[in-house]
């Protein structure tokens, strides 16, 4: 965000509200498969986007606020590999759902499952695109 607010011209002075307010109900529905609207781009996916531009510009944004290059670099890369492997914390829980009921749980227990895994990875620390399912 720091870099986008200090560009010559804020991406706000380049996108419509409806635009933006699309971008957002996309985003809502669609989550990692949306597409989005992004200035001199036109039509674009979330994970295609990240990769191409904001990856970069959070980069410089940090940079800007003085982060240690070795701390932006590790949260950076979890993002950029999410982008690549197409797995944020959605994405996981479906698919680890859908696995238990093709294994043949019921979707209550499907559920609770998936919620116990969760919980489990989540208090491991490892980044949600290296879980298993």
């Amino acid at each position: 965000m720091h870099a986008l607010a200090q560009a010559d011209r804020p991406l706000w002075t380049q996108m419509t509200f409806d635009a933006a307010e699309e971008n957002l109900h996309s985003a809502a529905r669609d989550g990692i498969e949306a597409r989005l609207y992004w200035p001199e781009i036109g039509w674009i996916g979330p994970r295609e986007l990240v990769l191409r531009r904001l990856l970069a510009l959070a980069a410089e944004g940090l940079d800007g606020y003085g982060v240690d290059p070795a701390e932006r670099d590790r949260y950076l890369g979890v993002v950029e590999q999410r982008c690549l492997t197409g797995r944020n914390g959605a994405v996981w829980q479906r698919e680890n759902v859908a696995a238990r009921e093709r294994a043949g749980a019921t979707r209550s227990e499907a559920l609770h499952g998936m919620l116990a895994d969760y919980l489990e990875h989540m208090h491991a620390g490892e980044p949600v695109h290296t879980w298993e399912l």
